[in-house]
């Protein structure tokens, strides 16, 4: 039987007519069909054999079966997705849901950008528990991924061998970093987007009305996710509309793919406008952050923020990040529809020229981060060496053991966190104080917003809201005393857990005191002046003992363990 090679030849493939007479021989004509006697290279030969009569579209639809299967099976080991800022999105439900309960907060509406997730949730709440409504829509985030990237590298390259190529390096891409966040309206935009690419590159080839609106409908499904990509995808068909060789050629692109988007056009510019006219000062604490990265570390995020998972138990994600690095920038010149030279250059500069993170916009130049590599995955070539492919395959294994790993242990965490909550009274009002945001995860800050479990659980107060932007669910009526804004409370723990941190900080800044321990309690004590009267019950995770003993007598531990201490106000105590 003819050797089987998944590499140089043509996959899949058609047996031949050799193979097809051995495998249909009857029996009685002293020709053993291949398959009974599962030899290795039988058993590939039969599977190839059946790949191979499957259409483009359905082999791409099998690959993005297994990639969805293959990513989602985690989600089946906890009760809740442990993604960092998830339980905030509950949070936000649950305000809206109970709005007099909190009347420092407003709505701000359902028709607006990054709002797939919080309206589902929403509207999902009324038949099923929030928890479950969370993980209905991871699913549909990771099947989105899974089915839409192989169909997206199919449709851009026209090639049945590059989509087999190209899968090889999607596993990590499935539940990528964005997803392990809890940035769910956004890791649910890209294939969104992607999909609008799709449609598009069949519109410019064969235009027609039916298919515009479908680019209409896409498009405005992906700005109602988010609307960042949402304006890669027009920053990618400006750059394809004026690399046209012609006036004429580019008025008529314009006509084929600029008309169909025009509507979601009006929205994104809608939407930048409110975001570039936020309310800043008091809104926002006033907190001003503008970070650029420094180059090492944008090269790190590139595999960070994208394949690299919780822990290090996904370092063989570095397999396909650094071999689809190379492949992508060996082949940079090659030209792909709207991924030409030109596009990537563009993508690359806006990814390291942009911001990490401005006041209200966190995580900027990373969303660059999924084209980048989409980029990269459309230019892959027709072979690869069988070394290479075998050691994709390999490093698949340990991937997604140590992702179901990851998530029992995460889950583990948030039961420790969490455990206080029948300690806390429903409608208490509770100041979350986390000094250490990190625990078993290395790559995202996975209790940074836990609070958000005793929100959902009790009602209790939540001044850790995302809340001070109009791009988010709920915004604060008047905006709170600074030291009560979430941008600065967040921060507040982890730099006063000892004398030691405030002074390194303040080093940091360029500013020295010749008594820095007497600043260090001067600031607690104006902190708990204020925060006594407002708060009832106050939640310390991973708090220093200098910390803690600095804690006002009027307040006296409720429950204690591990890493999780609850205080509540003595005269609370004493009104019920």
């Amino acid at each position: 039987m003819q050797k089987v090679d998944l590499v140089a030849n043509d996959f899949p493939m058609r047996p031949s007519r050799s193979a097809e007479a051995t495998l249909d021989a009857p029996p009685g004509t002293g020709r053993a069909p291949s398959l009974p006697d599962l030899g290795r290279e039988g058993i590939i030969g039969r599977v190839v054999g059946l790949v191979g009569r499957l259409t483009d579209v359905q082999l791409a639809l099998l690959i993005g079966a297994f990639l969805f299967a293959y990513g989602a099976w985690p989600l089946a080991l906890t009760a809740v997705p442990p993604y960092q800022d998830l339980p905030n999105h509950l949070a936000a439900a649950t305000v809206i849901a109970h709005p007099e309960r909190y009347p420092e907060f407003v709505f701000n509406g359902f028709f607006k950008t990054n709002s797939a997730l919080f309206t589902w949730l929403v509207v999902a709440g009324n038949f099923m528990s929030v928890t479950v409504a969370a993980k209905l829509f991871a699913l549909v985030v990771l099947a989105m991924n899974a089915l839409v990237m192989p169909r997206f590298v199919l449709a851009l390259t026209n090639s049945r061998r590059k989509l087999v190529i190209a899968s090889l390096f999607m596993w990590p891409m499935v539940h990528n970093w964005f997803v392990s966040m809890g940035m769910l309206d956004f890791a649910l935009g890209v294939p969104l987007a992607l999909l609008t690419l799709i449609l598009l590159d069949q519109q410019r080839k064969t235009p027609s009305y039916k298919r515009g609106i479908f680019i209409m409908l896409t498009g405005a499904c992906t700005w109602y996710a988010h609307v960042m990509p949402l304006m890669v995808v027009h920053l990618l068909v400006g750059i394809h509309v004026l690399t046209r060789r012609t006036w004429i050629e580019r008025f008529a692109q314009i006509k084929t793919l600029a008309m169909p988007l025009s509507p979601v056009t009006v929205l994104m510019l809608v939407s930048l406008y409110k975001h570039f006219t936020e309310p800043v000062g008091e809104m926002t604490g006033y907190v001003v952050l503008r970070d650029l990265l420094p180059t090492w570390e944008l090269f790190y995020n590139m595999w960070a923020e994208w394949f690299y998972g919780f822990t290090w138990l996904s370092i063989t994600t570095l397999v396909p990040c650094i071999f689809l690095g190379v492949i992508g920038i060996w082949r940079a010149k090659e030209n792909v529809p709207f991924f030409s030279p030109i596009a990537l250059a563009a993508l690359a500069a806006l990814f390291v020229f942009s911001p990490y993170i401005t006041t209200n916009w966190f995580h900027v130049n990373s969303r660059f981060i999924p084209f980048l590599w989409m980029a990269f995955l459309v230019r892959v070539p027709d072979r690869l060496p069988r070394p290479l492919v075998v050691a994709l395959a390999v490093c698949a294994i340990p991937y997604t053991i140590g992702m179901g790993v990851d998530f029992v242990r995460l889950d583990q965490d948030r039961a420790k966190f969490t455990a206080g909550i029948p300690s806390v009274p429903t409608g208490a009002r509770l100041l979350p104080l986390i000094f250490t945001s990190k625990a078993t995860s290395e790559n995202t800050r996975s209790l940074l917003h836990a609070w958000g479990f005793y929100v959902m659980e009790r009602q209790t107060s939540a001044p850790l809201l995302f809340a001070h932007s109009r791009s988010f669910p709920v915004m604060y009526r008047e905006p709170p005393p600074p030291r009560f804004n979430h941008l600065v409370l967040e921060s507040f723990a982890p730099r006063m857990g000892s004398a030691r941190w405030t002074c390194d900080t303040l080093r940091d800044g360029g500013v020295f005191t010749d008594d820095c321990e007497g600043a260090w309690r001067g600031h607690w004590a104006e902190f708990w002046a204020a925060a006594t009267p407002a708060y009832d019950h106050v939640l310390m995770w991973d708090p220093t003992p200098e910390a803690k003993k600095l804690v006002p007598a009027s307040y006296r531990v409720k429950y204690e363990h591990d890493r999780l201490t609850i205080y509540e106000r003595v005269d609370a105590t004493a009104a019920r």
